[in-house]
């Protein structure tokens, strides 16, 4: 499986922000029923609530042929990867994390935002140079 190039960036900074990589590639379901995966399974506990957040993470880096057509490919990803976890993982959240440059020229399209809000979609927005989470999102 090819990884998108802010692969290792989201991973680092998602450990930054205090979470346990479980998995790197989280297989959704087995190699019988097509073999996929997101890129990063993750983990934290959250005391104020004694319990543990389950986290599913699709990266996507915005970088080839244009922010547009891979919002579109990220946004099929997302809908595909959200119904295979609602059955075999319902208590782990999927999220795209993308850079933020890309998520501030997406929201300029209303039709880019109905489609988040559509999707319920669960954004991370990641910084390259600094290496970090700038925001969570949830649409």
């Amino acid at each position: 499986m090819a990884r998108d190039i802010f692969h290792g960036v989201v991973r680092e900074a998602l450990e930054k922000d205090g979470w346990t990589i479980t998995h790197d590639t989280f297989p959704l379901h087995n190699r019988k029923e097509g073999g996929l995966s997101t890129d990063l399974g993750a983990e934290k506990i959250i005391v104020a609530e004694k319990g543990v957040t389950k986290i599913a993470v699709e990266v996507k880096s915005f970088v080839h042929i244009s922010i547009l057509h891979e919002f579109l490919v990220a946004s099929g990803q997302y809908l595909s990867y959200s119904k295979i976890l609602q059955k075999n993982d319902p208590e782990r959240l999927l999220y795209v994390a993308m850079p933020e440059f890309a998520y501030n020229h997406l929201v300029r399209f209303e039709w880019a935002n109905e489609v988040m809000a559509d999707l319920n979609m669960k954004i991370i927005l990641y910084d390259t140079e600094k290496i970090s989470i700038e925001r969570w999102i949830s649409i």
